[in-house]
């Protein structure tokens, strides 16, 4: 059975201070990548990160910064 971890994640982002947040994940594992919403408007943007170090697993996990997606309102059921 799966079960509903709370971790802490440690964002790696170039020239940017880390950042540990709280997430919460529905697996026995740490999630492969995270998105983070990073803006608004018309636009949703989101910045994604992908799982470098789950040594401390299921405490802690480290993701460094990939991209930034954005997609618009109309695409979200796509």
């Amino acid at each position: 059975m799966t079960r509903t971890t709370t971790f802490r994640a440690r964002l790696l982002r170039r020239d940017v201070q880390p950042q540990t947040i709280t997430v919460r994940a529905s697996s026995d594992a740490p999630p492969r990548t995270l998105r983070r919403a990073a803006g608004g408007g018309d636009q949703l943007t989101f910045d994604v990160y992908a799982l470098v170090d789950a040594d401390g697993w299921p405490n802690e996990a480290t993701y460094s910064y990939v991209e930034s997606v954005q997609r618009s309102a109309a695409d979200a059921d796509i």
